[in-house]
């Protein structure tokens, strides 16, 4: 044990995500703690968050996203996985059955993105100007603190957003044009370096199976074989602090269980991790007849959470001659991220087939075999449609007779081009009209209806963590004058992009490292902004 840690030490983990999970490793290979010491509490009945995926009894298939990996950027990540034995094989780590399975299926995509016209675009070239190009230099290099609080399309002439580069950029990671201007320099300078490989979408890694079975499922495993202590269907709804001047203290944990108010308190020498809001907050799922109904009530309870953490600090803190020490604006600004839900919401579709016509038609389509291409885009879709098209089986227990595929729309209130709904108004067999219409599949839509289900989940906040902010919006991972609390997650300022699993886990081993005083580093921000060879492809790339 080191620091103010004993052997009675208790860690309390607000959250199920992998931001949690990766800080319970932490703590145990890196902090000695106990298994049976740390606690993860999470409102749901599984553990994973956002990297979720699931086969319903009735065979259907729920998965919210897919979370891309980069092997120069994921640092903390390949820490993590190389801490934990794989399920199929516990001679091998996690990180040894992630590359294994990527010398053997390796990314090749023939096709990008496709036009109005059903043509696979030729992607020879960006498509951006001198102009362009120069922004983004500037971008590259400029302070985050000159653009604080700025769209994307503030800095960018309206051309480039009609650019191949953008079409592929946008897709790949999510981003609007109303998106946060200082996320996209920083995704400029943590991915510039594969620029080069985007198209073919070899700059990517992926895992064997979903994120669930092949990330959540063998970690969580895992802790439970060295005792941590899982508490389902928990809502931790506030935190109480000592009274103090210029201290953060957490004195008690407040939470609800099965409908009964309970709490912990927090002694000396414990710590407590708190996971503050969430992109797949008040996610709801819809059917093949069925749209999925948008939630607006914050009923999971992790942005009211962040809320009430922010109040309890002001009531908890006292003056001296009229100067507080600490300011409980260094908790961020939980608003900033859930006040235009029509700029943050998102719908994603996940299909299971038991025929593999559709896949066969987009394999001829778009010559791209499953697990090949990390999307096929099309570009002039009206919501900005994206197919993903996974290896498969995409779950270790997968019917052998069931493809699955998905995708998403990043702009979700316009109408689509052939079903004149918006597509946040669509149930499955309206989304798969679309997707077909824009193939071409018309005379098979009719049997690829009839064979495949179609799910349909909209979430509110899914983009939240690209709103146009200040650095002071989101809370560091240790707050000034926190004694024993940590942020974490994707609405915590840790110098990463957000939106990665990297910036998860960079967060929670920073926070286990600094609150457990361990002589520990953690892995640096990769950057290749400054690397030579890196320009050296560059260059090339967005000269075309």
């Amino acid at each position: 044990m080191t620091g103010n840690v004993t052997s009675k030490t208790q860690l309390y983990f607000v959250g199920g995500g992998i931001a949690s999970l990766a800080g319970a490793v932490f703590a145990i290979r890196d902090g000695n703690i106990p298994g049976e010491n740390i606690h993860i509490f999470e409102t749901s009945h599984v553990a994973g968050g956002s990297l979720d995926a699931r086969i319903t009894p009735a065979k259907k298939i729920i998965i919210r996203g897919a979370r891309k990996y980069n092997v120069k950027v994921f640092n903390c990540t390949w820490d993590l996985l190389s801490a934990v034995p794989s399920l199929d094989n516990p001679k091998k780590t996690m990180k040894d059955e992630f590359f294994e399975f990527n010398r053997t299926h390796k990314k090749n995509a023939k096709s990008r993105l496709i036009d109005k016209n059903r043509n696979k675009v030729d992607m020879s070239s960006w498509g951006l100007s001198l102009i362009d190009i120069s922004q983004m230099g500037l971008l590259v290099f400029i302070p985050e603190k000159m653009i604080e609080n700025r769209r994307i399309d503030s800095w960018f002439a309206p051309s480039f957003f009609k650019t191949n580069f953008w079409y592929v950029f946008a897709s790949m990671f999510g981003f609007e044009t109303w998106s946060d201007l200082v996320e996209c320099k920083r995704y400029f300078r943590r991915f510039m370096h594969d620029f080069h490989q985007m198209v073919k979408g070899t700059a990517e890694v992926t895992t064997r199976y979903n994120q669930y079975d092949s990330t959540i499922l063998p970690i969580t495993e895992w802790l439970k074989e060295k005792g941590v202590d899982f508490r389902y269907e928990c809502k931790v709804v506030d935190l109480d602090f000592k009274p103090s001047v210029n201290e953060y203290t957490v004195e008690r944990i407040h939470y609800v269980r099965h409908g009964e108010e309970k709490e912990i308190p927090v002694k000396d020498n414990d710590f407590v991790f708190v996971t503050n809001g969430s992109m797949t907050a008040d996610s709801r799922h819809g059917s093949m007849t069925s749209a999925p109904p948008l939630e607006k009530g914050e009923l999971d309870g992790s942005w009211v959470l962040w809320e009430n953490i922010i109040k309890s600090a002001k009531k908890h803190l006292f003056s001296t001659d009229d100067k507080k020490m600490i300011n409980p604006t260094d908790f961020g600004n939980p608003y900033v991220f859930t006040d235009l839900i029509e700029k943050t919401m998102w719908v994603t579709f996940s299909v299971a087939s038991i025929d593999k016509t559709f896949i066969e038609l987009f394999e001829k389509a778009t010559e791209n075999k499953p697990g090949q291409a990390d999307l096929v885009t099309f570009k002039d879709s009206s919501w900005l449609l994206s197919i993903h098209v996974p290896f498969n089986p995409h779950f270790a227990h997968q019917p052998h007779n069931m493809t699955v595929w998905g995708g998403y729309g990043l702009i979700s209130f316009k109408e689509g081009d052939f079903v004149k709904k918006k597509m946040i108004e669509c149930n499955g067999e309206e989304i798969l009209t679309e997707i077909c219409h824009q193939f071409g599949f018309i005379k098979e839509l009719p049997h690829i209806i009839k064979t495949s289900n179609c799910v349909p989940s909209l979430m509110p906040y899914e983009c939240a963590q690209f709103m146009p902010r200040k650095k002071s919006d989101r809370p560091r991972v240790i707050p000034k004058g926190s004694t024993n609390l940590a942020f974490m997650g994707q609405f915590t300022e840790s110098g990463e992009c957000v939106y990665l699993v990297e910036s998860s886990v960079r967060c929670a081993q920073m926070a286990v490292y600094s609150l457990l005083g361990l002589n520990k580093k953690v892995p640096p921000v990769y950057t290749g902004a400054y690397n030579p060879l890196v320009w050296f492809r560059v260059l090339p790339t967005i000269f075309k």
